[in-house]
């Protein structure tokens, strides 16, 4: 394990690397807000030189003229960019699990449909997916019981708890793995919904497919995690993609574009918020862009963008 280090030690151990920190008790005052981890280690590296095989000189040394701000403030940026794209995470969030339990709860009307197999997919290959979400769903109840809740006041006086009162309390991993287990028939009807909408806002006739929604879901969840626990949002990517060629025909963006990174996520977030919700996103992304502009010397921001996936002029692509 490695020695402790104070703070001061740990600056002068950055200097020794040639980092610029010209207010030492500033940059004190931060690391001991932020934790060193949080701050350093998670956004160094854009600043750190290379040597001829692309890969980080040992011991490490920083580029030329690059100063504690400059990282400090892609760390403040990378938290901008959590709260922002947290809030229309949860603007998805809230519509999913509005869909989900309108529609199957008017198609399946008998108390505690969902937790009964024969109202899922008839698809043997999600035969362990559907069960495994029917555990979940009744472990929710079960906990929630256990408290003074709206579960509790519905089993007390009505014996059964409703679908649209029941996804309040499920994450959106569940309600991912839920809409995955639907039946065709409600999954269409769903879609349709975000078909409607899509087309009103943008003049289209596109249908947006079951594929699509599933692939919004999958990666909406990935990222509503990083957001919710603080990690580094900026330069994270889906491993495995879901397939995109539907969503790349319905936004009119290259494929080679929504690779699974930031701009894929912003990209799929246009299919299902309202253009109002995506032009007011857009429009935030880019102010916040432009406020931290002028804030990095040693490197330059298009870098930044890059990492994150976004094209020159990317906001062309989006069509807002």
């Amino acid at each position: 394990m490695r020695p402790f280090k104070t703070h001061r030690q740990q600056l002068a151990i950055l200097r020794s690397r040639n980092l610029v920190i010209p207010d030492g008790s500033r940059a004190m005052r931060i690391l001991e807000k932020e934790n060193y981890y949080n701050v350093i280690n998670g956004y160094k590296d854009l600043f750190l030189e290379t040597d001829s095989n692309d890969s980080f000189k040992v011991p490490e040394e920083y580029k030329f003229g690059t100063t504690f701000d400059e990282i400090y403030h892609l760390f403040s940026l990378d938290r901008d960019l959590r709260n922002i794209l947290l809030k229309y995470l949860l603007i998805f969030e809230n519509s999913i699990k509005s869909k989900i339990s309108y529609y199957f709860s008017k198609t399946h009307r008998e108390d505690h449909a969902y937790l009964q197999l024969k109202n899922y997919s008839k698809d043997p290959s999600k035969l362990s997916t559907i069960l495994n979400l029917i555990t979940k769903l009744s472990q929710q109840i079960s906990k929630s019981a256990q408290r003074d809740s709206p579960i509790k006041h519905y089993l007390d006086n009505h014996d059964s708890v409703p679908l649209w009162v029941l996804v309040n309390y499920l994450t959106l991993g569940v309600m991912s793995n839920f809409f995955s287990c639907l039946t065709p028939s409600i999954q269409d009807l769903i879609c349709k919904d975000y078909s409607k909408q899509f087309n009103k806002d943008y003049g289209t006739t596109y249908q947006v497919t079951n594929e699509c929604i599933e692939g919004v879901l999958k990666s909406a969840n990935l990222f509503r995690n990083v957001c919710a626990h603080e990690e580094r949002l900026y330069n994270f990517k889906v491993n495995k993609t879901p397939k995109n060629s539907h969503a790349s025909k319905i936004l009119g963006i290259p494929i080679s574009f929504l690779n699974g990174n930031l701009f894929t996520m912003i990209a799929f977030l246009k299919i299902v918020l309202s253009k109002k919700d995506f032009k007011t996103l857009v429009r935030t992304l880019r102010d916040l862009f432009n406020q931290y502009q002028s804030k990095f010397t040693t490197i330059r921001h298009d870098q930044i963008l890059l990492r994150m996936g976004f094209p020159k002029d990317w906001t062309i692509y989006l069509k807002v």
